[in-house]
């Protein structure tokens, strides 16, 4: 087969997971190609696969649309732009199939051109999730509706229902497209980052259930792929015998972050290793125990370290999970938010939000403090540890992809 990825670029994650799943086709004798803007494609190049230049919506627009909580967070141009460049992308390199990541117009290109899509998405960006978004009914009292009651049950399906409609509605670009060319898949902006053939969910059930699944829809578990990146030198020599975390915000995170976090970190005696994601300039460690750098990989810093501090993005989550770390979350978007919810549900860490960090950033090392000196975070991660070992998310994706591509 000849597949063509398209990731959206501008975030590690999005491009890491078809990264990874790329590698086990390329692995079994499948043409892979990457397409997009961003920098970070160089990622792709390295791992040996040709990139495309295909137009992606700048992040700084995006990502301040959906920090600001504007349900239209892309412009109805620039959803034309996109799907005029996905059609033209396509026709060049005419593959037997599109892969995509977080990339809201390839429904709607897929479809117009009659070829096969594949999709990689949280449950999270599903209209399957059985938690709500944005939760509406949280402060209806416990002692009416508690939390595995049929009460409950009902009033999670109405937040579903409402706030699916509402995003719909307002975000109406989608059915738009989906009404002026008939296209047989309807697409609408809760569904758009799906698959019109196959959705690879990059989730498990026990961390994010789903309600009314379709046949197409499967879950495969954490998609990672780590920077092959050599180990930080000294931090842990250094550290003494402190507590020890990896702190990274992936590349949505807020720079202010840092240095703030630096100077608390080295006032309390705690050790680290940050990976600033690129997003600093001219950062400086106060302390051998403090290792900073603009990427790291992970895997190989975990399995030493005691905690994680993160965005609360997905993979960085499952990241920690895997390696049976609880961890300490500072959303800046709804997404975000949306993990860390289910990481608190679960006692595997704690949520700060990045305004109380900002009017009290003590608070943050209150919250470390917490973690690590409460065993049952511990317990906690390291039984979902156990859960994930039994998933091979590239190998359930490509043989799904394979499968597909054989009816």
């Amino acid at each position: 087969m000849r597949i063509l990825c398209i990731p959206y670029s501008h975030t590690f994650s999005h491009l890491a997971r078809p990264l990874a799943v790329g590698m086990e086709l390329l692995r079994r004798g499948h043409e892979v190609v990457f397409a997009g803007s961003s920098g970070k494609l160089k990622h792709a190049e390295n791992a040996g696969f040709a990139v495309h230049p295909l137009f992606e919506v700048n992040p700084q627009v995006l990502y301040g649309n959906i920090r600001a909580g504007k349900l239209r967070f892309v412009s109805d141009a620039d959803l034309e732009h996109m799907v005029e460049s996905d059609v033209e992308l396509i026709r060049s390199v005419r593959p037997d199939l599109v892969l995509t990541d977080g990339r809201f117009s390839a429904q709607i290109s897929a479809q117009l051109l009659g070829v096969r899509h594949a999709a990689i998405v949280n449950v999270s960006s599903t209209a399957y999730r059985a938690q709500p978004y944005i939760p509406m009914f949280d402060r209806f009292p416990k002692a009416i509706a508690p939390d595995a009651s049929t009460l409950r049950g009902w009033l999670d399906v109405l937040n579903l229902h409402l706030e699916m409609t509402v995003f719909d509605s307002v975000m109406s670009s989608f059915s738009r497209w989906t009404r002026k060319h008939a296209l047989a898949h309807k697409v609408t902006a809760t569904n758009c980052l799906a698959g019109v053939d196959l959705t690879l969910m990059a989730d498990i059930p026990d961390y994010f259930p789903t309600r009314n699944l379709p046949p197409d829809h499967h879950y495969v578990g954490p998609i990672t792929w780590s920077l092959k990146a050599p180990e930080p030198v000294g931090w842990l020599s250094a550290s003494h015998g402190t507590p020890c975390l990896y702190v990274t915000m992936g590349t949505t995170g807020i720079p202010e972050f840092f240095p703030l976090l630096v100077e608390l970190l080295h006032r309390e005696g705690v050790s680290a290793v940050i990976s600033t994601g690129g997003q600093v300039d001219g950062l400086v460690s106060p302390d051998p125990s403090i290792w900073i750098g603009d990427f790291v990989d992970g895997d190989l810093v975990l399995p030493k370290c005691d905690a994680v501090v993160c965005h609360g993005g997905n993979g960085t989550i499952y990241q920690a999970l895997q390696h049976g770390k609880p961890l300490v979350g500072m959303p800046s978007i709804p997404d975000q938010a949306f993990n860390m919810r289910r990481v608190e549900a679960l006692n595997v860490g704690r949520t700060l939000g990045w305004k109380e960090f900002q009017q009290r950033p003590n608070r943050i090392i209150e919250e470390i403090r917490k973690v690590l000196d409460s065993p049952g975070y511990g317990s906690a991660a390291a039984g979902m540890q156990a859960k994930l070992a039994r998933y091979n998310a590239p190998v359930m994706s490509a043989d799904l992809i394979e499968g597909l591509m054989t009816q």
